[in-house]
């Protein structure tokens, strides 16, 4: 006696079964109708507000469409067969449609606009083609989308420097070494050196030959090493120096002239001068020539032109 496959729904035949009608409907040729409707049918399943469980025609096709103005969360529940799906989200409104197998716990959700590709393994449902674990996902959202949110093991996790479970996302655990994500808040990143030495600690703060090390500011106070040689304007020409004279000479050094009363009595008294003016007596003045002090000693902006986009996330499940 002829029975069915168990996800499909395909006709088997027994052993000289139907003899000279095998390829006739239900046969053979119901049997290809079946395999090019769940390889190739499209249905289109309108959504409101109502949760959906799709009927043995809707989800016989291998493309499911979702349509229809949202005005609440919707979850639309396929039958806990193993199967694959295409999933178009045609849907609009601020809500989210949520996708799950009958009898399951776990539920994924599709972001609008969005086309997925869906695998049913008996009670469970996941994405079928998202990429690697440990992937990064930038986003121009501020915030993490509801349809990740609404996902009962959510794909992707905020880069924020949280920690996550090793349980639910052991893939991910394995990839980052343990269970404390990167941290991408307000930073760039950048690649391993790869044996160029070009992002050293020394050079930087930064060890690039290190995965997820991080550093960084965007403004710096350079030291007065870091400061440029240079001089500043102002400075008087020649070099402070002093002669001695005995009394009763008048002596010219440079441009300045030494009377005799400027000496006392006994002579051995000293003259300085600073090229333009002299000074009389035993005890050196202080230099007349003075630099004003410039620069307030604030940093500056060490970022370069950037644009802010979004967030960035990486694939966890």
């Amino acid at each position: 006696m002829s029975s069915n496959t168990t996800n499909r729904a395909y006709l088997l035949q027994t052993a000289g079964e139907n003899a000279g009608t095998w390829g006739l409907d239900p046969g053979l040729n119901g049997n290809f109708q079946k395999v090019d409707t769940n390889l190739g049918g499209v249905t289109t399943v309108s959504l409101s507000s109502s949760n959906v469980t799709l009927s043995s025609t809707q989800y016989a096709n291998g493309t499911i469409i979702l349509s229809g103005a949202l005005s609440a969360n919707v979850l639309v529940v396929f039958p806990a067969i193993q199967a694959w799906y295409t999933v178009f989200n045609q849907t609009t409104g601020s809500f989210t449609a949520t996708l799950a197998s009958q009898g399951a716990t776990e539920a994924i959700a599709i972001e609008q606009g969005a086309i997925a590709d869906i695998l049913i393994n008996g009670t469970q449902i996941k994405f079928r083609n998202l990429p690697p674990v440990g992937t990064y996902l930038d986003l121009i959202d501020s915030s993490v989308p509801a349809w990740i949110t609404s996902c009962t093991i959510p794909p992707y996790l905020l880069c924020d420097g949280s920690t996550f479970s090793a349980v639910t996302y052991p893939y991910l655990n394995t990839k980052l070494g343990g269970t404390t994500l990167p941290d991408l808040r307000g930073r760039a990143r950048y690649y391993l050196n790869g044996g160029t030495g070009r992002i050293t600690t020394a050079g930087s703060g930064i060890d690039g030959d290190t995965r997820l090390a991080a550093g960084g500011t965007q403004n710096i106070t350079l030291t007065l090493a870091q400061s440029p040689a240079h001089d500043h304007g102002g400075q008087a020409t020649g070099t402070l120096n002093f002669v001695t004279h005995t009394r009763g000479i008048t002596t010219t050094t440079g441009s300045v002239s030494v009377p005799v009363g400027i000496l006392s009595a006994t002579g051995g008294d000293q003259l300085w001068f600073n090229g333009t003016e002299g000074y009389g007596g035993t005890t050196a003045p202080s230099d007349p020539r003075t630099i004003a002090s410039a620069g307030g000693g604030g940093s500056h902006n060490n970022m370069s032109p950037a644009c802010i986009s979004g967030i960035t996330l990486i694939r966890a499940a």
